[in-house]
This record gives C-alpha cells, sequence and structure tokens, in this order.
C-alpha cells in the first residue's frame, strides 16, 4: 500500500496510508487527510488509484482548488505518481512513497563481524 508522508523542515512527522480508491485532501475535517492551513482549499484534491490494486498505480487530481496542488514544484491539474514525489498543497509538503518499491516499515540491524571495525547488514 503506498503512503503519503508529511514533512516538516525535512524531517517525516506524520505518514497517511491510501488504502482507499479516493483519498480526499483538503483544509475540511471530513477530508481523509485533513489540512489545518488557509492556503488549502476545504475540498482541495484526491488521490485515486487507478486499477483494482495498489500495482496499478496512483494519481492526485486538483478539485479547482483556490491556490493549485504541485508535484516536484509544478501546478498540476492531474499528474501520475511515481515513487519519492514531493506534493503540496499549500505550505504543506508530502512525499509520495509507492508500495511496490519500498518497505518503510522495515529497519535494518547493523552486525559487527568478527573483523575489528568492520560491520554488516543481513536480510
Amino acid at each position: 500500500m503506498a503512503i503519503l508522508i508529511l514533512m516538516t523542515d525535512g524531517v517525516a512527522t506524520h505518514k497517511f496510508a491510501l488504502d482507499q480508491a479516493v483519498t480526499t485532501i483538503g483544509r475540511s475535517p471530513q477530508n481523509d487527510i485533513h489540512i489545518d492551513d488557509p492556503l488549502v482549499s476545504g475540498r482541495h484534491a484526491v488521490i485515486e488509484r487507478l486499477g483494482a490494486d495498489e500495482a496499478s498505480g496512483y494519481q492526485l487530481r486538483d478539485l479547482d482548488s483556490t491556490n493549485g496542488s504541485f508535484v516536484n514544484e509544478q501546478k498540476v491539474a492531474t499528474q501520475a505518481l511515481r515513487h519519492d514525489d514531493q506534493l503540496r498543497f499549500g505550505l504543506h509538503t508530502f512525499k509520495f512513497v509507492g508500495d511496490q518499491l519500498v518497505d518503510i516499515e522495515k529497519t535494518k540491524k547493523i552486525k559487527k563481524s568478527w573483523i575489528p571495525g568492520v560491520y554488516y547488514t543481513s536480510d
């Protein structure tokens, strides 16, 4: 499942699972992703899953918002999303993490080898 990660000063602060066919984004609390920012419209944008499963991909669609939606700092009306795209709504930046390319839940463990000063990871 793909996710959106809210980035604040380059640090991931919240993550939102894109586990529905359509995920709504906006200032209204009724949205799936609520952004409390006066530069964001009440119903600002949606992220749509393009097929029956996550492997089909996702697209961002702006809902004629006042200040627009941006992907990699380009204003878009509709845009297919790729892993690592930066999305911006108002002053809030999100990172799109595609489900096929990364599993951010796993953290590798560093192991010390018998050779002094040599460390390694194993899967």
